[in-house]
Parts: C-alpha cells; sequence; structure tokens
C-alpha cells in the first residue's frame, strides 16, 4: 500500500512537472513574439517621428533621389521595340 502511495506521488509529480515545463515553453514563445511585435512597433514609431528617409542623411537622400529618377510615369516600351513595325500586317 505504501508502494502504491509513492507510485502514485512519483506519477502525479512527473506529471506536474512536464506540465510546468510546457507552460513554461508556451510562455518563452509568447513573451518573444511580445517582445519581437513590441520592437517592430517602436521602430515604426521611431522612423515615422524621424521623418522621411531622405532627411536621415546623405547616402539615404541619394539612394532616394536614385529611386525617384528611375521611375517613369508613362508606360515603358522595350528596347527593340523602335525596330518593329506597329501594325502586324506583315505577321498575318
Amino acid at each position: 500500500m505504501i508502494a502504491d502511495a509513492i507510485d502514485t506521488a512519483l506519477t502525479v509529480g512527473y506529471a506536474l512537472v512536464g506540465w510546468v515545463i510546457f507552460f513554461a515553453t508556451v510562455a518563452a514563445i509568447l513573451a518573444l513574439a511580445a517582445i519581437a511585435t513590441g520592437a517592430w512597433g517602436v521602430r515604426a514609431v521611431w522612423r515615422r517621428a524621424v521623418g522621411p528617409s531622405w532627411k536621415r542623411g546623405r547616402i539615404r537622400a541619394g539612394i532616394y533621389v536614385a529611386r525617384r529618377r528611375r521611375r517613369t510615369s508613362r508606360p515603358t516600351r522595350p528596347l527593340w521595340s523602335h525596330s518593329q513595325p506597329l501594325d502586324y500586317g506583315e505577321a498575318a
């Protein structure tokens, strides 16, 4: 009878330790997710507060200007399109 009581106590103890480890793992995952989300939010707020990227330094301003210079508002045509006929009568 004492052996059964000791066996039951050990079984319950192992189960309790398993549940503690499980909840500690879940808590650690949730804590890391909260830290990552908080860091992302702080970074987003900081970037908005500082201003646009071209105000943060000369290198970023150069990158900003280069990107703006490359973009066009009109549709682009391939380089070979000037040598191709605009009507496709020959192809038919």
